[in-house]
């Protein structure tokens, strides 16, 4: 954990060792238990890659001498370049909300980088628990959290929702966002 900001928002590290904030907005103690609302957010647009393969790409067009050759090949190629730009920007996810409302339910919502937002209600009857889980990728363990869903009666095992896949937090902040939810899914859990 890196050091924490005005009031509850504090600074971790995602896997990829970029800094994320995770704002804690309804506090459970101050609602008796029965809400909270935790926000991770921290997802840049790299420009300064961007920039440099650009100018790479610009560089070969002048080398190739493309803008002699066919004047719609360079700007072809430059469309292409934008569009992806475009593409990438607008898929980018930069926060990641869970709100857990005791008698209620859950929410989770994705804040893409245009503004818009995806999100998805499972009802309170539904939700067995949260947890942290593990998952192997390629040479390491990455940890993340997935909300505990009941599926259908005739299939009697659970489902799992994976939360905050876009903004990878590490164990610490998930313990930490964890240890939270707990409060409110669970009046008796104790913190340790």
């Amino acid at each position: 954990m890196l050091g924490s900001s005005s009031g509850s928002q504090l600074a971790y590290r995602n896997v990829q060792g970029d800094v994320i904030f995770v704002d804690v907005r309804l506090d459970p103690s101050l609602c008796n238990k029965r809400a909270l609302e935790v926000c991770v957010s921290g997802g840049r647009i790299q420009f300064v890659p961007w920039l440099g393969y650009t100018s790479i790409l610009a560089m070969m067009a002048f080398i190739t001498q493309m803008h002699t050759i066919h004047l719609a090949w360079l700007l072809l190629a430059v469309l292409m370049q934008l569009a992806t730009f475009v593409y990438r920007v607008r898929g980018k996810i930069v926060s990641e909300s869970l709100l857990v409302v005791a008698g209620l339910g859950v929410q989770t919502t994705a804040t893409f980088y245009t503004g818009k937002q995806h999100t998805r209600f499972i009802p309170w009857g539904d939700v067995i628990d949260i947890i942290i889980a593990e998952t192997i990728s390629m040479q390491r363990v990455l940890f993340y959290m997935a909300l505990l869903v009941k599926r259908d009666k005739a299939v009697p095992t659970p489902k799992l929702i994976p939360l905050f896949l876009n903004t990878w937090p590490r164990l610490a902040c998930l313990q930490h966002i964890y240890r939270a939810c707990q409060e409110v899914l669970s009046p008796d859990f104790k913190v340790k």
